[in-house]
């Protein structure tokens, strides 16, 4: 079992008694308002991809638990693809803006670099969410811009953007 911790959190395969927690995340539109997730609208639906999904990839599925009340306040997760992976993360509204997905993110770079050897990550964020650019920064991702543009049911167009961390540019900055 993969395992890490920084300053304050605990990050961690998902586990069973995880899933009202994240059940809260994935059925709050808030939380998922511009994540794959979104589509996740029953308790039924989500279910079924906390088994099939959250608690069977314990590769690349992680909880985010705070240390100071042991409580799950996030996930992350990559998505492998040609030569790399995509992180996808969310928080419930009660962690955010503490600094939690930066912190947890730069613990995961180098699990991804060294022992998923990937030798590029990338993220994306909805335009709508500037927040959540910032975040990647943060972490040393840099801004590749817009990917595409899709209409949310509401009519809302989102652009899509990307910001992407080599190895290269990761082992640079850890040796810095």
């Amino acid at each position: 079992m993969t395992q890490f911790e920084t300053e304050r959190l605990v990050i961690r395969p998902m586990q069973p008694t995880d899933h009202d927690a994240l059940q809260a995340m994935i059925l709050d539109p808030q939380v998922v308002a511009y994540l794959r997730y979104r589509t996740i609208q029953t308790p039924e639906q989500f279910t079924e991809i906390f088994k099939t999904h959250f608690l069977a990839d314990q590769t690349t599925v992680f909880g985010i638990e705070r240390k100071s009340d042991r409580q799950l306040v996030g996930f992350y997760e990559f998505h492998s693809e040609e030569n790399g992976g995509v992180l996808t993360y969310a928080l419930s509204p009660s962690a955010w803006g503490h600094g939690y997905v930066a912190e947890a993110g730069r613990a995961l770079m180098g699990y991804g670099f060294e022992t998923l050897a990937y030798d590029q990550i990338e993220a994306h964020y909805a335009s709508a969410n500037p927040r959540s650019g910032r975040v990647m920064a943060k972490m040393g991702m840099h801004d590749f811009g817009e990917m595409h543009t899709f209409t949310l049911d509401n009519g809302e167009l989102i652009h899509v953007m990307r910001y992407a961390l080599s190895k290269k540019d990761w082992l640079v900055a850890k040796s810095a």
